[in-house]
């Protein structure tokens, strides 16, 4: 493992990606969609191209507040239209 991480250092200079400085609600309640699903706040952020803690804010409430109601009103709006 450690020769495959070593080695990919190797290769030569890598481009950083930028990561979003500010993720909109409609993000936030994307984040808690994936939540809700398992998946773990450090994949939510890799898959979201954000940082962990900017994921960790939204699922503590200290941003984006009322992202998880917007995220639980896409589920009822989803649930009804495979209803019909």
């Amino acid at each position: 493992m450690l020769d495959a991480i070593g080695a990919s250092y190797s290769a030569g200079p890598q481009q950083a990606r930028a990561l979003p400085t500010t993720l909109t609600h409609s993000d936030a309640a994307t984040v808690w969609l994936l939540s809700w699903t398992g998946n773990s706040p450090h994949s939510i952020a890799a898959l979201m191209g954000t940082n962990t803690m900017k994921v960790a804010d939204i699922l503590a409430e200290h941003t984006h507040r009322g992202a998880r109601d917007t995220a639980s009103k896409m589920i009822t709006a989803r649930q009804r239209v495979l209803s019909d």
